[in-house]
């Protein structure tokens, strides 16, 4: 029973790579085409650098006014964990966004979701990938 556990482990942490790899290619391209990636603090940051971000980000933890940061933005994906607090927060700040008039994609974040299938829960936790990542396009 352990080794099909196992076995199951190991195939939903290729598929989920293998996604990543795809998602983060299409994350840089939005980026380039003027997109902001929006998180919840510094360690999120730095797990999106290290998988291949190569965009604008925004921290809702880094300074006061993070919604100001974001007025020249053609879209922001919110990009909080995925975990009840991450609803949470992108739900307020999707609100919050689109009564500011800015565009919001919460998108990416449920495809995220959908594909981690409890592989992880932490945008922060990404970074266990990012030694997959250096074929990722930017």
């Amino acid at each position: 029973m352990q080794v099909e556990d196992r076995k199951t482990s190991e195939r939903k942490f290729a598929e989920f790579a293998e996604f990543l790899k795809e998602f983060v290619t299409e994350l840089n391209r939005l980026g380039a085409d003027g997109w902001v990636v929006l998180v919840e603090g510094a360690r999120d940051v730095s797990a999106m650098r290290d998988v291949g971000y190569k965009g604008r980000i925004v921290s809702i933890a880094a300074a006061k006014g993070s919604e100001s940061r974001l007025a020249n933005s053609k879209t922001v994906v919110i990009m909080t964990d995925l975990d009840r607090e991450g609803r949470r927060l992108a739900a307020r700040y999707a609100k919050a966004l689109t009564h500011r008039g800015l565009a919001v994609s919460l998108d990416q974040r449920r495809r995220l979701l959908a594909a981690s299938r409890g592989v992880f829960r932490h945008i922060e936790n990404l970074k266990r990938f990012s030694y997959l990542m250096a074929d990722v396009e930017i």
